[in-house]
C-alpha cells in the first residue's frame, strides 16, 4: 500500500519501516535468510533518506536487526561488524557516556554473539556493561525483563567458563526477578530454562542429588506450559538431562527411561530418519547407559546408530571427535563381549582419527583412554607385550594432561593395568611396583581406610603378586586387608 501510495521507487521513512517490520516478522517465522533481504532493503532506505554517513535511530536499528539476523544464521563475524556499527551510532546519538535503553540492548546482543563465537570473557565484559547501564535506566532494584534476560545471560557464561558458583548465584538473581514479574507460581519458559541452569551447574558442582531437583521442576514447568503429552523441545531438552543426571547418580534405569522418552521426541520434532546432532547424542548416551547395565548388545546397537548417523552428518570420512567418540565405544562393546578382535579394529580406527584431530604427539584425554582401551585388549588378546606399550604410551599422556605428581583415577587405572600385564608376563616385582604405585593414589582418592571397590581389587592384585614372589609375610598383610573391606563391603 506505501508503494502505491508514495510511488514504487520513493525512498519514504513508512516504507523502511514496513521492510523492517518484514524482516522482524521473518525472525519470528524463523527464516532469517528472509529476515536479512528486508532488513537490508530497509538499511538502504534509510540511509538515502536521511544521508549515508548521518547518525539516526532508525538506520542503527536497521543494523542492529541484520546483526541480530546474521547471529541466528551462525555468522557471528558479520554479526558483530553490523551491531557494533549500530552501537557506534547510538554513542553518537545519544552521548558515548549515556544510559540508554538502546544502547544496553546493543552491549547485551554483542555479548550473546560473542558468547556464540565461543568467548566467555568478552561476553562478561559486554554483559556486565549492559547489566550496569540496565540498572542505571530502570532503577537499581527494579525487577525488570531486561535486567532478568543479562543476569540469566552472565550466569550462563560463568557456567561455560567453569565457575559454577558465580554462574548459580547469577541464575538465582535472574530467577528470583522473574518469579516477580510473571508470578512466584507462574509456569514460565524463562524460569524453566533457568531451572535448567541452575540444575546444569549444580551437575557441574557435582551435586547430582540437588540439581535433580531443579531439573524436575524445569520438566513439570515446560509440560504445564507446553501440555503433558506435547513434543516440545523444551520438553524433550529437560528430559535428556534428566536422564543424563540419573546417569551421573548411578541409576541408568531411570538414566535409559527418560533419554529414550526423549528420543521419541527429537525423532518426532527433527524427523525419524533425520541426521540430527541431539538424536546421534542420544544414540549414543543411551548405548554408554546399557554399557553400564552390562548389556552390551544393546549398547552396540546405539553406539552403530550413533556412529552412522555422525558419518551421515559430518561426512562417511569425516575426522570429527564424536565419530571417534563412537569407535572407541564400540571398541569398550565389543571387548565386554570378549571379542577383542573387532575392539582392537575399532579401539585403532578412534586412535589414528583422534591423532588425526588433535595431532599425533598431542597429550589428549581422549587419546589416553582410547590407548588404555586398546591395551587392555591386547592384553585380554594375549599380547601383553603391546598391551604394555599402549598402557605406558596412556600413563606418560595422563600425567601430562593432570600432572605428574596428581591422585588421579584414570593415573591409577593405568598403574593397576600395567602390573596386571607385567604379572601375566611373569615379572612379580614389576608388577608390586605398579600395584603399590595405583594403590597409594586410591587410597589418596578415596580415603586410607575406606572401604572401595577400587582399592579391593589392587589390594587383591598385591596379594597374589606377592605370593608369587614368595613375599608372604606381605601377602598375608595384604589378604588381612582384603578381608577386612570385604566385610565392609558387604555390609
Amino acid at each position: 500500500m506505501e508503494k502505491t501510495i508514495y510511488g514504487e521507487n520513493t525512498a519514504h521513512p513508512a516504507i523502511a519501516s514496513s521492510f523492517n517490520n518484514l524482516g522482524l516478522a521473518w525472525i519470528k517465522l524463523g527464516d532469517h535468510k528472509k529476515a536479512i533481504g528486508y532488513h537490508k532493503q530497509s538499511l538502504s532506505m534509510r540511509k538515502t533518506i536521511y544521508g549515508h554517513n548521518t547518525p539516526h535511530p532508525d538506520i542503527a536499528g536497521s543494523l542492529n536487526s541484520l546483526g541480530l539476523s546474521w547471529g541466528r544464521l551462525g555468522d557471528q563475524k558479520n554479526a558483530i561488524s553490523y551491531i557494533e556499527q549500530s552501537l557506534t551510532m547510538m554513542k553518537t546519538i545519544h552521548g558515548d557516556n549515556a544510559a540508554h535503553p538502546e544502547i544496553a540492548s546493543s552491549l547485551q546482543n554483542l555479548g550473546s554473539v560473542w558468547s556464540k563465537r565461543g568467548n566467555h570473557e568478552k561476553a562478561i565484559s559486554y554483559y556486565e556493561q549492559a547489566l550496569t547501564m540496565m540498572k542505571t535506566v530502570y532503577g537499581g532494584n527494579t525487577e525488570h525483563p531486561d535486567i532478568a534476560t543479562t543476569l540469566n545471560s552472565l550466569g550462563s557464561s560463568w557456567m561455560e567458563l567453569g565457575d559454577q558458583k558465580n554462574a548459580i548465584s547469577y541464575h538465582e538473581q535472574s530467577i528470583t526477578m522473574w518469579k516477580t514479574i510473571y508470578g512466584d507460581n507462574t509456569a514460565h519458559p524463562d524460569i524453566a530454562s533457568l531451572l535448567q541452569n541452575l540444575g546444569l551447574s549444580l551437575n557441574q558442582l557435582g551435586d547430582h542429588k540437588k540439581a535433580i531437583s531443579y531439573h524436575e521442576q524445569s520438566l513439570t514447568m515446560w509440560k504445564t506450559i507446553n501440555g503433558a503429552n506435547t513434543v516440545h523441545p523444551g520438553t524433550a531438552k529437560s528430559l535428556v538431562i534428566m536422564g543424563l543426571t540419573w546417569s551421573s547418580l548411578g541409576d541408568h534405569k531411570k538414566a535409559i527411561s527418560y533419554l529414550e522418552q526423549s528420543l521419541s521426541m527429537m525423532k518426532i520434532i527433527h524427523g525419524d530418519k533425520a541426521g540430527h546432532p541431539v538424536i546421534t547424542a542420544l544414540f549414543y548416551n543411551l548405548g554408554s547407559s546399557w554399557s553400564k547395565l552390562d548389556d552390551h548388545q544393546k549398547a552396540i546397537s546405539y553406539f552403530e546408530q550413533s556412529l552412522m548417523m555422525e558419518k551421515t552428518i559430518y561426512g562417511e570420512n569425516a575426522e570429527h571427535p564424536d565419530i571417534a567418540a563412537s569407535l572407541a565405544s564400540l571398541g569398550l562393546s565389543w571387548s565386554k563381549l570378549g571379542d577383542q578382535k573387532k575392539a582392537i579394529s575399532y579401539y585403532e580406527q578412534a586412535l589414528t582419527m583422534l591423532k588425526t584431530i588433535y595431532g599425533d604427539n598431542t597429550a589428549h584425554p581422549a587419546v589416553a583412554v582410547s590407548l588404555s582401551g586398546l591395551g587392555s585388549s591386547w592384553m585380554l588378546q594375549g599380547d601383553q607385550r603391546k598391551a604394555i606399550n599402549c598402557h605406558e604410551q596412556s600413563l606418560t599422556m595422563k600425567k601430562i594432561i593432570y600432572g605428574d605428581d596428581t591422585a588421579h583415577p584414570d593415573i591409577a587405572s593405568s598403574l593397576n593395568s600395567l602390573g596386571l600385564s607385567w604379572a601375566i608376563l611373569g615379572d612379580h616385582k614389576k608388577a608390586v611396583s605398579y600395584f603399590q604405585q595405583s594403590l597409594t593414589i586410591k587410597k589418596t582418592l578415596y580415603g586410607e581406610n575406606t572401604a572401595h571397590s577400587h582399592i579391593f581389587g589392587t589390594l587383591h592384585n598385591l596379594y597374589v603378586a606377592c605370593t608369587n614372589i614368595g613375599d608372604h609375610t606381605t601377602a598375608m598383610e595384604y589378604k588381612k586387608q582384603i578381608q577386612s573391606m570385604q566385610r565392609a563391603l558387604d555390609g
